[in-house]
C-alpha cells in the first residue's frame, strides 16, 4: 500500500510519506469518514511542510503554558501573576493533559462547557483562552509545526458606567484624603490605574501644565503626554507640599502614608456607596474622561492620545452616548432645519495641542482595575 488508511483491530489507521520514508500514524477513531479527513489533513501538512515530529505529538499544553510562564517573566511582564493564577486553577487542571498538537475546538468546548458549570462568564473564559501565544512560541521554538486557531465567545457585558461632574464631587467628598488626587486626576485625564500608581514627581512638569508618561509605564509601552487642568493643578500642589514636609523621600505621586499603595477596593467602595454610586469603579473614570473630553470638543485624535487608545474602535467602545448627548443633538439638529446657525464643532480629524486642551477647558465641564 503506497498511502492510506487500514485496520488494526477495530481502530482505522494512517500510512503516509514524509521525505520518503513511511509514517504509521494511528486515526484514534473507528469511523471510516472520520479517518479519511485526518489522513487528509495529514497529507496536506506533508504539502505544506507541517508534519508534526515525534517531539511535538508528545507535547501537552501543560508544558507549552509553562513555556508562556518562562517567556512573561523573562520579559517582566506586569501580568505574570494573573497568568500564572489562571495556568494553576483553571488551565492546567482541564487542558494541561490534552496533546498540543491534537488541542483543537473540540477541548475549547469542553472547557467551556466546563468553565460555565463552575459559573464563570464568558468574559473571563475568554481571558483564559486568549493566550495562543503559547503555541506560537512552541512555533518559533520548532516545537510544533503550527498553532492552533482558538475561537472566542461573544462577549455581552461590557461596562458602560461613567459619571457626571455632580457624581465626582459627591464622590470626591466621601473618599479618604489619600484617595482624593487618584480621583481627581483619573477623572480628567483617563489613566489607567495601574499607570497613575507608578507615576513620580519627576515626570509632572507644572510649568508646563503636562505629565509625562514613559513608555514602560503604560500598557502600549508608548509614552503619552497629560494635560494638567481644572482641579488637578491644586489638587497636585497640595500634594507635592504635603509630601515635602511629611515624607520628603516618597517619590510616588500618589501613596498613602509615604508607602506604594496596594489595594485600595474596600475604602473606594465605602465611599461609593456613601455618595449614591455603589456600581462605580475607578475604570469608569476613563470612560468618564473620554466622553467630557469628546463633549468638550477635544478633537478625536488629541483624546486618544491622551487616554492611551491605540485604535478608533477602542475609542468608540468608551464614548458612550447618554440622554444627554442625545438631547444636544437633537437641539442642533432642529437648529439646523430652522436655518438658524449651529454651535461651531471641532473637527473631528483635526489637532490641538496640550497647552491649548488646557487653556480652553474648563473644570466644571471635563470630566489589574480597581
Amino acid at each position: 500500500m503506497a498511502r492510506g488508511l487500514y485496520k488494526r483491530g477495530r481502530t482505522w489507521w494512517l500510512k503516509y510519506y514524509v521525505n520518503r520514508y513511511p509514517v504509521y500514524e494511528s486515526a484514534r477513531t473507528q469511523d471510516k469518514k472520520e479517518a479519511e479527513n485526518v489522513l487528509k489533513k495529514r497529507l496536506a501538512e506533508v504539502e505544506l511542510n507541517q508534519v508534526p515530529t515525534g517531539q511535538s505529538r508528545s507535547l501537552k499544553v501543560e508544558e507549552l503554558l509553562r513555556l508562556l510562564i518562562s517567556d512573561y517573566s523573562v520579559h517582566k511582564r506586569a501580568s505574570v501573576r494573573q497568568l500564572v493564577s489562571r495556568v494553576d486553577l483553571h488551565l492546567s487542571p482541564l487542558l494541561g493533559p490534552v496533546r498540543a498538537q491534537e488541542f483543537g475546538l473540540r477541548d475549547v468546548s469542553a472547557y467551556v462547557e466546563q468553565r460555565r458549570k463552575q459559573d464563570a462568564s464568558d468574559a473571563t473564559i475568554n481571558r483564559e483562552l486568549e493566550h495562543p501565544t503559547a503555541f506560537r512560541l512552541a512555533v518559533d521554538s520548532e516545537l510544533l509545526p503550527k498553532a492552533p486557531k482558538i475561537r472566542m465567545l461573544e462577549e455581552d457585558n461590557v461596562r458602560n458606567g461613567f459619571i457626571e461632574q455632580s457624581d465626582y464631587e459627591k464622590l470626591r467628598a466621601k473618599l479618604p484624603e489619600y484617595l482624593v488626587p487618584l480621583l481627581v486626576v483619573g477623572y480628567h485625564v483617563g489613566c489607567r490605574l495601574g499607570e497613575l500608581l507608578k507615576l513620580r514627581w519627576e515626570q509632572v512638569d507644572f510649568n508646563a501644565s503636562q505629565i509625562w508618561l514613559e513608555k514602560r509605564q503604560t500598557k502600549a509601552k508608548v509614552a503619552r503626554i497629560l494635560p494638567i487642568y481644572g482641579d488637578m493643578r491644586l489638587v497636585l500642589l497640595a500634594s507635592l507640599a504635603e509630601r515635602d514636609s511629611r515624607f520628603p523621600s516618597c517619590s510616588l505621586v500618589f501613596h498613602r502614608n509615604g508607602k506604594r499603595i496596594v489595594d485600595f477596593r474596600k475604602a473606594w467602595a465605602r465611599a461609593c456607596v456613601a455618595a449614591g454610586l455603589p456600581w462605580l469603579r475607578f475604570h469608569d473614570l476613563r470612560r468618564s474622561a473620554v466622553r467630557n473630553m469628546d463633549r468638550a470638543g477635544v478633537p478625536r485624535a488629541t483624546t486618544r492620545r491622551i487616554i492611551g487608545h491605540e485604535t478608533d474602535a477602542m475609542f468608540d467602545r468608551y464614548r458612550i452616548v447618554d440622554q444627554r448627548d442625545i438631547h444636544e443633538a437633537g437641539r442642533l439638529a432642529e437648529k439646523y432645519l430652522r436655518g438658524e446657525p449651529t454651535d461651531e464643532l471641532a473637527n473631528e480629524n483635526g489637532d490641538i495641542g496640550v497647552t491649548n486642551f488646557v487653556t480652553n477647558s474648563r473644570s466644571g465641564d471635563e470630566d489589574n482595575e480597581c
